[in-house]
């Protein structure tokens, strides 16, 4: 019979945490196979068992509930209890951190969502006691769980860094004359940046200059290779909430109804009419005069200058905005890619039958690895990789055994950890003759066998027809088709290249 099993308690937090955000914590109770939790809430034993010595039967309460006037209920510390609507909670969540705690009455899942204007910057600890909540003011303790958790002035963001066709973009390692995308994601759970201005000023380490952008993400890219550190810094504008614009005055306002007639006035009469704060004295010390062929001494001149300081209102602008900071470096290295692979010559092997040699060409960076697919081109082939040794430039032969005549469709690709670089070629291969025509050769062969014909037929007019000699189907013919063999299989393979054997 089962022997019960123990409760589990699984408690996070959406920190790093914005100082004056919100944090929330959230804690989830896992309660053991052996029970069972209803539509309404309650938990009862899934079948029977014994736990500590004492026989338990399927459907009984795990925690037998009294009968209690719910409306007199209290938490721990005495203070009233709420309930979710009409269903009863019967779970009390008691968190306590930096000298201050909260209760939450609720199911097997609770959350406590908490201001950080108050809390210091730092790390802190989270802890919180689960009770079974039995009758009025019994409470059974049945857990004890904590989570760590920070309080940042540092704007918590990360950026990731993406590259269309890039093999491994975990290694840092990006391909040059290609857009990489940076983007952005703020750490704000508690929307406490919504309404902040969000600029981001980016140095991507290239000597290509500085963009400030309000846009979570952007492209850049790298014309040279190397290694590279980009460096983005982020600001939030974000505005006081404690901050209010001072309301309009009565005196700063003036009605229609109390304004009166206007009157045009001269400036003779408006000179007389005004009353002067001061009087001027011939004692008083004037400025020298400005000679603008020389430099004067400014100080002599501003010697006797007096400057007031405007006071600043107790509500500036620079009171009612709040400005935070984050920033983010990382390193990244900018390599060549393979470019423009091609088949450039597919010609018999010299001494084995039925085999054809690929001469495979690149440009730019050299490949580590190479694939191959080899189909009849109505069907998909079975594809072959197999790695690459050390090459000194980018050229290799690849290697093919027929074993049966028709048109085939070969696929190759390149790769080398970076980037990868495709190319195709369509080859008839007859068994038995040696006689191998790519797509290329055979309409030069086709304008050949014309040509051929006006010939034979220009000859027959000079001299009687013999006919040729045939040797086997499996061996050499000679005939126009073999001389046109010899001509093909003169394009030998360069000399570095490196043999990939492949069987057909």
């Amino acid at each position: 019979m089962p022997t019960g099993g123990e409760l589990k308690f699984e408690v996070r937090n959406d920190a790093p945490t914005l100082t004056g955000a919100n944090i929330t914590f959230t804690i989830d109770i896992i309660l053991p196979d052996i029970q069972l939790v209803l539509p309404n809430g309650e938990v009862v034993w899934r079948k029977n068992c014994f736990v500590n010595g004492i026989q338990h039967h399927e459907g009984e309460p795990t925690y037998p509930q009294e009968s209690t006037d719910e409306q007199n209920e209290v938490f721990p510390d005495g203070s009233p209890l709420n309930h979710h609507g009409d269903q009863k909670s019967p779970y009390v969540f008691v968190w306590k951190t930096c000298g201050k705690y909260w209760q939450v009455s609720d199911g097997l899942s609770s959350s406590l969502t908490i201001s950080t204007v108050d809390i210091p910057l730092g790390s802190y600890v989270m802890d919180v006691v689960i009770y079974h909540h039995r009758k009025r003011d019994r409470f059974i303790p049945i857990g004890y769980a904590s989570t760590q958790f920070c309080i940042t002035d540092q704007i918590p963001f990360a950026v990731t860094l993406t590259q269309l066709n890039n093999e491994e973009e975990s290694d840092q390692t990006f391909i040059q004359n290609r857009a990489i995308v940076f983007s952005t994601v703020v750490h704000d759970p508690s929307s406490y940046l919504a309404n902040s201005d969000i600029t981001f000023n980016w140095d991507f380490g290239d000597g290509s200059g500085t963009m400030i952008s309000r846009e979570l993400t952007v492209t850049h890219t790298y014309t040279k290779t190397g290694f590279f550190k980009p460096h983005v810094l982020i600001q939030a504008a974000i505005p006081n909430l404690s901050c209010h614009t001072p309301p309009l005055t009565a005196a700063a306002v003036i009605s229609e109804d109390h304004a009166g007639p206007v009157q045009l006035i001269s400036p003779e009469s408006a000179s007389k009419d005004m009353e002067h704060s001061g009087s001027f004295s011939a004692d008083m010390k004037t400025a020298p005069h400005l000679d603008t062929n020389g430099v004067m001494d400014l100080e002599a001149i501003y010697q006797d200058t007096i400057v007031f300081k405007k006071p600043r209102p107790s509500n500036s602008e620079q009171d009612c905005v709040v400005y935070r900071y984050g920033s983010f470096t990382t390193g990244i290295t900018v390599v060549e890619s393979i470019e423009d692979v091609q088949i450039t010559q597919a010609v018999g092997a010299l001494h084995e039958q039925n085999t054809v040699d690929y001469t495979i060409s690149c440009q730019q960076s050299l490949p580590t690895d190479i694939c191959t697919a080899l189909s009849k081109c109505l069907s998909p082939g079975k594809t072959i990789c197999s790695a690459v040794s050390t090459l000194p430039a980018c050229q290799l032969l690849l290697r093919h055994l027929f074993n049966d005549s028709g048109n085939f469709c070969i696929n190759v690709s390149m790769s080398n950890g970076v980037s990868v670089a495709v190319t195709s070629a369509r080859v008839n291969v007859l068994i038995g003759s040696r006689f191998i025509i790519t797509a290329t050769v055979a309409m030069v062969l086709g304008i050949l066998a014309v040509a051929l014909a006006i010939g034979i037929l220009a000859y027959k007019h000079v001299k009687l027809y013999q006919p040729l000699s045939e040797i086997s189907a499996a061996g050499m013919t000679h005939s126009m088709p073999s001389l046109l063999w010899g001509l093909i299989k003169q394009q030998a393979a360069l000399k570095h290249s490196v043999l990939l054997y492949r069987a057909v």
